[in-house]
């Protein structure tokens, strides 16, 4: 395996199975949004390189049970590429995941001070009103530093309010 293809060591392998297992606690609408969150400072982030192929990104989502992974060139995320992004690719010539990516300029995100004055019933609204699957949580170390802190998954909120 090439170090640019997928920055997962065998250990963060290992841990994935463990570390990705669908949350089963019960979600409601008035809970607060970052009960939602996948948290990268507690879980660091999985990540593929942008000259990934799109077989091997996808193989590794569903073997860690994910559905999205952030794009890093050199410890910088550049975008986002999700599983349903793959399968739409797949029809067409596209043969790399930077080359199909949402780039980071385009991701659909948040900031982490709102996150956590929000409501899951506004990850809903958001959800629904911007028809994304995903949301990256942006949280400004600095003025000129901005980092991912995490990601909301919609099937996921939606999974855990029905538990």
């Amino acid at each position: 395996m090439y170090a640019s293809e997928l920055l997962v060591s065998r250990q963060a392998s290992r841990q994935a199975a463990a570390r990705y297992r669908p949350d089963l606690r019960r979600l409601y609408v008035s809970d607060p949004a970052v009960r939602a969150m996948t948290d990268f400072v507690q879980d660091p982030p999985m990540t593929a390189g942008e000259d990934c192929t799109l077989d091997r990104a996808l193989d590794d989502m569903f073997r860690f049970g994910v559905r999205a992974f952030l794009v890093v060139r050199a410890a910088t995320v550049v975008g986002l590429i999700t599983a349903e992004d793959i399968r739409h690719a797949r029809r067409g010539t596209a043969a790399r995941v930077g080359e199909i990516m949402t780039g980071a300029a385009d991701m659909p995100a948040i900031d982490w001070q709102t996150l956590q004055q929000s409501r899951i019933s506004d990850l809903l609204e958001i959800f629904e009103g911007a028809a994304v699957d995903h949301l990256v949580v942006l949280e400004s170390e600095s003025a000129q530093c901005v980092r991912v802190r995490g990601v909301v998954h919609r099937s996921r909120v939606e999974r855990r309010l029905r538990a």
